[in-house]
């Protein structure tokens, strides 16, 4: 048994048009007042979604039918009739005008999805589910309406040091941002799988950022490395703690001192070490998500955060998250948000996709380019108000 789809928006506007030719037909026919003028809203109806051919025959029939109502009231010899009727004829041929400019302002939108599709996958290719024996999923949430990336970023690489990865917010939106992420992504990549320590590639990548960096340009960032041998080296330039899973618990991770963003012209920045054990899941994220709001101001709790973490696999947890995302600021978000979820010897079963509506969640999720290929200053300390703040207690 067929089931037939919603008819589309053209079939909707011809029968509208149709319909409303058909009523004023019928008043002129009855009451024998004419005024061709409204035979002509007809071709303005379909012109809001029919091509010029389309428009341009209801605008024919338009006129066509002013021109019959006035032969049949015998009107074809009136100055003023054939006046109105050439005011029908103009309206017709504006409608047909619209309808082109519509139609390749929508081609000129098509291509320009086409392209920011393109830079997005250029931006964060799709990760794997698993490197190495760590699980591995990514979300992006941009909070630009209808935009696939914005200035959160994240990456991942497979270095001879062990697994190296990149979370960081640049200052800002809109294009500028984008194109600083990608400077970015490009110095990490380059100097993740040359460098020997952590510490040494964040400070190349700042300096390498610094000259596409405008007066008050900055990115924050945390740095991550797991070693062959399983430990985990972390490297925070001015950036929201990463959080580790460990045991049902949830704490922040934070060194005796946090560096200032990247690109500030500071390059003596301090890794630290920290233990995670097999099971254990590190979170990496943007400010999305322990900045969002709901209605009466409050930021998401974190038992939230905790509760989304605990799910089977890293990506049900990065879906639950963005669902408590989602439900928490009403879907209003109003910051781009990046997540990037590990998982300490685990092997993820499903492949990572790409932004898709909440609540399957906008779903990023990226693999790297290979290894021989490749938002206002967060603050030093945590705010006794914030949310990490709260994860300490």
């Amino acid at each position: 048994m067929k089931t037939r789809g919603r008819p589309s928006a053209g079939r909707v506007a011809l029968a509208a048009a149709g319909l409303w030719l058909l009523l004023c037909g019928a008043l002129h026919a009855v009451t024998g007042i004419i005024v061709p003028p409204l035979f002509s809203v007809a071709p303005l109806i379909v012109a809001t979604v029919a091509d010029e051919r389309r428009t341009a025959i209801v605008a024919s029939v338009a006129v066509a039918l002013a021109v019959g109502a006035g032969w049949w009231h015998g009107l074809l010899g009136d100055g003023a009739y054939w006046i109105r009727v050439a005011a029908a004829c103009v309206i017709g041929a504006m409608a047909v005008v619209v309808a082109g400019m519509r139609r390749r302002r929508e081609e000129r939108l098509a291509r320009m999805t086409a392209i920011a599709q393109a830079a997005q996958l250029a931006l964060l290719p799709p990760l794997p589910p698993e490197m190495t024996g760590i699980g591995i999923a990514a979300r992006y949430r941009s909070a630009t309406r209808d935009a696939s990336v914005g200035g959160d970023l994240y990456e991942i690489i497979p270095t001879g040091h062990g697994i190296r990865a990149i979370i960081g917010d640049v200052c800002g939106n809109g294009l500028d941002a984008i194109l600083l992420a990608r400077h970015v992504l490009s110095a990490f990549r380059r100097s993740a799988v040359a460098l020997p320590a952590l510490e040494q590639v964040a400070g190349e990548v700042g300096r390498a950022i610094g000259p596409h960096l405008g007066v008050e340009d900055f990115v924050t960032a945390v740095l991550a490395q797991i070693s062959p041998g399983g430990e985990l080296t972390i490297v925070n330039c001015g950036h929201h703690p990463p959080l580790l899973r460990h045991d049902g618990g949830l704490r922040p991770l934070a060194g005796g001192t946090a560096a200032l963003p990247l690109g500030l012209e500071e390059e003596d920045f301090t890794a630290f070490t920290a233990s995670w054990s097999p099971g254990d899941r590190l979170l990496l994220y943007t400010d999305g998500l322990v900045e969002s709001r709901d209605q009466h101001g409050d930021f998401l709790p974190h038992h939230q955060i905790a509760t989304a973490l605990a799910a089977a696999d890293c990506d049900q947890a990065l879906d639950a998250l963005m669902t408590a995302v989602h439900r928490h600021t009403g879907g209003h978000g109003h910051d781009d948000m990046a997540l990037l979820l590990l998982e300490h010897g685990a092997s993820s079963g499903s492949v990572n996709g790409h932004p898709a509506a909440v609540p399957t969640a906008a779903r990023m999720a990226t693999a790297p380019p290979h290894a021989a290929a490749s938002q206002g200053p967060a603050a030093a300390h945590l705010s006794p108000m914030s949310p990490e703040s709260e994860l300490m207690a």
